[in-house]
């Protein structure tokens, strides 16, 4: 099934992703082969994301108040009465600053504890930084297919089978496109059709997945191959 990125892309969530990351990396930093340094680090930069969406909602919502009181100054609202002047919000007393690229460091410490020998998927679960299957849709497949000769000449097809049966080959060696063959595993050499000795054609393939016996999804790009007999 495809995946997505794990990192999430809305700024809650992604803050909400590093807080969870690093506080389940305080009891796992030893078992992955990290540093307390690491540790403390995922920690910094998760305490700081928290803290600039806090004040930049905060923020927000003051310049919100701000504009319109400043429309009620000028326009009124058929009363001459505007209150107190809003006043700005005082900000918490602000962790630690970070350097820059929070995001680009958490994908880095991530992809070194893959790398780990003692990680696990249930370990990636707990830190959230396992990407998201997606579901797997029939039609929207589209086989990409690549080919080289083999010995004797003859060319190999090969493609990524992933959920699908196979795929249903399609081959043109200079008359149109034609059934060939439906073949279920990633590679088919293709014997047929060789040209006589001393003589070359040019022959095209193309190919559609199968799936429950029945053509699905896009053909694929052709490819082409020059076969000498």
């Amino acid at each position: 099934m495809a995946t997505h990125s794990f990192i999430e892309t809305e700024d809650l969530k992604f803050s909400a992703q590093l807080t969870k990351f690093a506080k389940a990396l305080v009891g796992l930093f030893k078992t992955l082969g990290l540093s307390k340094a690491d540790s403390d680090s995922a920690t910094a930069d998760a305490l700081f994301m928290a803290y600039i969406l806090t004040w930049l909602s905060e923020n927000r919502s003051f310049a919100i108040t701000s504009t319109t009181y400043k429309d009620l100054a000028r326009h009124g609202d058929g009363t001459a009465v505007i209150g107190d002047i809003p006043l700005a919000p005082i900000p918490d007393i602000a962790p630690d600053s970070v350097d820059s690229n929070i995001q680009g460091r958490f994908s880095d410490m991530a992809g070194r504890i893959k790398k780990a020998p003692n990680y696990t998927t249930a370990i990636g679960d707990t830190l959230g930084i396992n990407a998201p299957a997606a579901a797997f849709v029939p039609g929207d497949g589209k086989p990409s297919l690549s080919i080289k000769p083999v010995e004797g000449g003859f060319p190999q097809i090969k493609f990524t089978m992933g959920d699908y049966e196979g795929i249903q080959l399609q081959k043109d060696s200079g008359a149109g496109f034609a059934m060939l063959n439906v073949v279920l595993h990633p590679s088919y050499v293709d014997k047929s059709g060789m040209p006589a000795p001393g003589t070359s054609i040019i022959v095209k393939y193309r190919a559609i997945y199968l799936y429950k016996g029945v053509p699905v999804g896009e053909m694929s790009d052709v490819v082409a191959i020059t076969v000498t007999g």
